[in-house]
């Protein structure tokens, strides 16, 4: 074994405070930790100030691929969405049903905002800490607009043991989606233009008659 056998608390990689409360060792010294493009990860940024985890619904199992074909499931949970709590809706000023972007140190997605009273601000080490929750069902071709899986924002980590991913928590941001302005048509109006006038031809010049030759006596 790598870890153990004794139980010890750690703090996730990803975790919005600088110290262990319970112990001098922030995160567990024997995971192994990946630094390939996608293994990013920070701490305590604020770029990144919220914390999320990732959560099954009733209606659909795994990454969805057996449940999203089905018509009746996907009426019942059509789309990506995240929840988060009314607190953290109002400082970022989302409504529910607005469309948000969600983003890690390894990439962002889209989702439906479910503001929510389930979940609730947490108080750590002295300051608020905000979560928001999210699925993985969702991504490839079915449903049509039903967004991605939350597996595009976890880290790459595991336990030391067995590398089961650490996709329980991990630092994102989440922003209200700014819908681009449209410059709008000018208002039709019913008038009709008002009809051309005519060009009237120019009057020809009146031919001056040849002066007369005098006659010398």
């Amino acid at each position: 074994m790598a870890d153990g056998p004794f139980p010890e608390h750690y703090e996730p990689l990803e975790c919005p405070i600088e110290k262990n409360p319970l112990s001098s060792q922030r995160i567990n010294p024997a995971i192994p930790l990946f630094k390939g493009e996608l293994d990013k990860y920070t701490t305590c940024d604020p770029k990144f100030p919220f914390v999320a985890t990732t959560y099954r619904l009733t209606e659909h199992w795994q990454t969805g691929l057996m449940t999203r074909y089905q018509p009746w499931l996907v009426e019942a949970e059509p789309q990506m969405f995240v929840e988060l709590s009314m607190e953290l809706a109002k400082l970022r000023g989302i409504k529910n049903g607005d469309r948000v972007t969600v983003s890690s140190p390894r990439g962002k997605m889209w989702a439906k905002a479910m503001v929510t009273n389930r979940i609730k601000p947490f108080k750590v080490a002295g300051q608020t800490v905000h979560l928001v929750g999210m699925t993985w069902h969702y991504g490839w071709l079915v449903p049509k607009d039903g967004g991605d899986s939350a597996n595009i924002l976890t880290p790459s980590i595991g336990d030391a043991n067995t590398l089961i991913p650490e996709y329980k928590v991990f630092l994102v941001n989440i922003a209200k989606e700014e819908r681009p302005k449209v410059d709008k048509p000018a208002p039709k109006t019913d008038a009709k233009p008002a009809p051309k006038a005519e060009a009237k031809p120019a009057p020809k010049p009146e031919p001056k008659p040849a002066p007369k030759a005098e006659t010398k006596k």
